[in-house]
């Protein structure tokens, strides 16, 4: 740049030593003409004078363009100084007339200096007017033709002449302007700029930096002018920087392009990217050109952009779950090496540009090649339809097979992906092999709805298979008939034999049920010894499949040495539009089973009407059970238990009554079963034994005669297996004070022999409350003398049915003698119920019983006759 500069000068120079000799050489032809005109003793005329003036102005105006050379850039300028060049031709015309002979030289210098006023043309025109003045001038004087006509050539010579220097000087002072201007461009932007430019001759050393090198590298521009670059690059970068410079000296038409590192002025290294071009062969840069920027925090972000992808790529290759990309033509793009290794591919190159057809089908075995088409292209159609909503897809369960015999579960989500602008660009599919999971769902929820002993399905898959009918019922009739089938008796065997050899009856049991039926009914385990089927079928059907069942019960179940009799009820019932859930239906099923039952069991009833309108009416009052002790309808009375010696009062057994709005006087043979179902019996059964223990302390605290009485208080199977009724017993004898011994808690026999084991268990912690316990019923059920023996009771009560035949029935006779002789023998106190006759009460006092109770001596009581009858001491009459 600086040569450039220099031979600019030289041009300028030049151009102003041809002006300065020029308008010399017109101001001495000027001072000639006027020197001229006075030495001759010429009188000047106006003509003359003014002729002079306008020459003169010429000459100002020259030397005004030499020394404000934008003045002609102005067009009213320049037509005012074309208009002074024409009159000056005219002048020189004056000036010949007032001088009879004008000299050679003048006309030479007038042709010279018009081309630097003038343009192009003008200045040609001028020239060709001179040249004719001089040599119309002269053939008027008279002069010799060989005198003036060399003189006119010269002329001539002299005007093209000046007219060629002039173009070809202004041509080269535009260009060396034109070189200036951009000189000083390229400083303002190499000063302005981060980028860092070196020109080096092809010795590399340099000829020109920018200031940029001092932000960049901290040196200033004379350091690296004297010393150079080379010196502050990177040891490890330096053999293939000093290479690629070789390469770039040695060809001319080449460029190198290069990252390396140089030391910072103050000992850290900095990141440079380098562009280099060779430019010997231009004699204006004759260098080799560089362009240099700083990169230090791009590489840094680059350094941890291919860390972050590297990261990435673990992360994703590390991924149990199959991991990929598509683009919206549905084409992968990215995939980890579980997606990979799942489908037969090395590496994600290969896999790239596929569809999920051409990915899955070839690697498919041929013998699975239409399953997984028809599952690639199910998967196509998902991840389109991600693409097409901009809508994700989550936890789609699918069962994929990919190699022979080998099927598996995936849980896959796919998520659209989109752009800087929100428009959607790919999809991301996470699929994971599930099977393990699902497998294990799978179990859970077999076992959820199946029974864990029989594997039948359970009450839960039960009442949802009826519900789907339900639902399908409206608008798709079905003939739906339930067969509730239960096992007359079964607990017995599990008493009798334990629960061992009850499992396996109920296993063989199920075995000939599933036998009996078509594949197309349903079997569930509903209970313990209870069994639902539903078949599409008639009632009439229904009744024959009953029929079958029952004749394929009948036969005897083998269990080692044991064998058991077997025998069911079945109650039919047929879904109908009025059956609105499950339950309803298996409750008219229900009914008719115990129908079934009270008839004689081992047998099927068919649900009707009347069945119906009995149910309805156990549920009603099930309903107004609920609300029967909030609203006092329960009621409390008292029978009174008679010593057989002396017919003193010895106690009392305490009875409930329900005095319903809706349905009156209601025993407790009627509700206690509804209270025993809902599990209502709970907290009625509480309220009564704490009303029972209130009343005695009472009559206790009262009267003298009351101190030993005891008040027997009725006790349910279902209550005595509460986890918290030992715990709520013995709050009550806190809460009310009474004497533990006083209290009397009777169970039936046929409730203990339901769960002998889990009965004495809880009993003999009732006994250590102090409490007195009683088998009430005696004789009725199928007790053991083992089990009777390990009962931790005091009393022992008579059935009354058995009381009943005395004095009439020999063997009603003999069976109570037998009881009391085996309550004599266990040290137990005996008490007969239903003690209704003179006949009766002499027996049972012959044969040693101890107490009785009836209406012989007193129906049950309210308190307050109890209180009269405690007060006069009555005493009955036994004798």
């Amino acid at each position: 740049m600086k040569i450039s500069t220099l031979q600019a000068k030289e041009v300028i120079t030049g151009r102003e030593i041809f002006r300065v000799a020029s308008l010399f050489l017109y101001i001495t032809l000027l001072l000639q003409v006027v020197l001229a005109t006075y030495a001759r003793g010429l009188v000047p005329t106006d003509i003359s004078i003014a002729a002079i003036a306008l020459l003169t102005a010429l000459f100002l105006m020259a030397l005004a363009r030499y020394v404000w050379p934008g003045f002609l850039e102005n067009r009213q300028h320049r037509i005012l100084f074309e208009l002074a060049c024409a009159a000056s031709v005219i002048a020189i015309l004056t000036l010949q007339r007032t001088m009879p002979t004008l000299p050679l030289p003048w006309l030479i210098g007038a042709a010279g200096v018009f081309p630097l006023v003038l343009r192009g043309g003008t200045a040609l025109l001028a020239i060709i007017t001179i040249a004719l003045i001089g040599f119309m001038l002269n053939s008027n004087l008279g002069v010799p033709l060989g005198d003036w006509l060399p003189s006119i050539f010269a002329t001539l010579f002299v005007g093209l002449l000046a007219i060629l220097l002039s173009k070809a000087l202004n041509s080269n002072l535009a260009a060396v302007g034109q070189a200036l201007v951009n000189e000083r461009r390229f400083d303002a932007i190499a000063r302005a700029t981060r980028q860092v430019f070196i020109i080096t001759d092809d010795k590399y050393n340099v000829k020109y930096v920018n200031p940029a090198i001092h932000e960049v590298l901290g040196y200033s521009q004379s350091e690296i002018e004297m010393e150079g670059v080379q010196p502050v690059v990177h040891p490890d970068d330096l053999e293939d920087h000093q290479n690629k410079l070789r390469y770039l000296r040695n060809s001319s038409s080449r460029r190198i392009f290069s990252r390396l590192r140089m030391q910072h002025k103050n000992g850290h290294w900095v990141w440079l990217e380098t562009s280099g071009y060779n430019l010997l062969h231009d004699h204006a840069i004759n260098g080799l050109v560089f362009s240099t920027e700083d990169i230090t925090l791009r590489k840094d972000a680059e350094l941890r952009l291919e860390q972050e992808h590297a990261l990435l790529r673990a992360v994703l290759d590390l991924n149990p779950s199959m991991i990929y990309a598509k683009d919206t033509e549905g084409r992968f793009t990215i995939s980890n090496l579980s997606f990979q290794q799942r489908f037969g591919y090395s590496s994600e190159e290969e896999l790239r540009g596929k569809t999920s057809h051409e990915a899955f089908m070839s690697q498919t075995p041929e013998c699975n090649q239409k399953d997984v088409y028809e599952m690639a292209n199910l998967l196509h159609l998902q991840d389109m339809q991600v693409m097409q909503s901009g809508e994700p897809l989550e936890d789609l369960d699918l069962q994929g097979l990919w190699e022979q015999d080998s099927r598996r579960w995936y849980r896959m989500n796919k998520y659209p992906l989109r752009d800087a602008n929100g428009v959607v660009s790919g999809l991301l599919g996470i699929t994971r092999d599930v099977t393990d999971r699902k497998e294990y769902e799978l179990r859970l929820e077999h076992q959820a709805l199946h029974d864990p002993l029989t594997a039948l399905p359970n009450r839960r898959y039960l009442l949802r298979t009826i519900a789907s009918y339900i639902d399908d019922t409206p608008t798709k009739p079905a003939q739906l008939v339930t067969l509730f089938c239960d096992l007359d008796f079964f607990k017995s065997v599990n008493d009798t034999h334990g629960h061992d050899v009850g499992d396996k009856c109920l296993l063989e049991i199920t075995r000939r049920i599933v036998a009996e039926l078509p594949k197309s009914d349903f079997v569930a385990r509903f209970g313990g010894d209870e069994f639902i089927i539903l078949a599409n079928a008639t009632l009439p059907e229904a009744n024959e499949k009953a029929a079958e069942l029952l004749q394929a019960l009948s036969f005897p179940v083998v269990v080692g040495d044991v064998v058991v009799k077997i025998q069911a009820s079945i109650g039919i019932a047929l879904l109908t539009a009025d059956h609105k859930t499950p339950s309803e239906l298996i409750r008219d099923a229900d009914a008719a089973m115990y129908q079934a039952k009270e008839r004689g069991r081992n047998r099927a009833e068919i649900f009707n009407a009347s069945l119906q309108s009995g149910t309805t009416k156990r549920a009603q009052m099930d309903v107004a059970l609920r609300f029967a002790l909030e609203r006092d309808e329960l009621h409390l009375v008292f029978q009174p238990k008679v010593s057989m010696l002396d017919g003193t009062v010895k106690g009392f057994e305490l009875l409930l009554r329900w005095n319903s709005p809706q349905y009156g006087q209601i025993m407790p043979s009627e509700f206690i079963p509804i209270a025993e179902t809902s599990g209502l019996v709970m907290p009625i059964g509480l309220w009564a034994l704490e009303q029972a223990c209130k009343k005695l302390g009472e009559w206790q605290a009262q009267y003298p005669d009351a101190a030993d009485l005891t008040v027997a208080v009725n006790v349910s199977m279902r209550q005595l297996l509460q986890p918290s009724f030992l715990s709520d017993v013995s709050a009550i004898l806190k809460r009310t004070r009474v004497l533990p011994r006083s209290i009397e808690l009777e169970l039936t026999e046929t409730a203990v022999m339901a769960n002998p084991v889990q009965t004495i268990e809880n009993l003999s912690m009732l006994k250590k409350l102090g409490v007195r316990l009683a088998l009430d019923d005696f004789g009725t059920g199928y007790s053991s003398l083992a089990y009777l023996q390990k009962l931790p009771i005091d009393v022992l009560k008579i059935d009354k049915a058995f009381v009943h035949g005395l004095g009439r029935n020999k063997g009603d006779a003999e069976i109570v003698r037998l009881i009391l002789a085996l309550a004599k023998t266990l040290n137990l106190e005996t008490v007969a119920e239903g003690v209704e006759s003179i006949e009766q009460l002499l027996e049972l006092k012959k044969l040693g019983c101890h107490l009785g109770q009836g209406y012989i001596f007193s129906p049950a009581i309210t308190p307050e006759e109890v209180e009269a009858m405690l007060f006069a001491s009555r005493q009955f009459q036994v004798a």
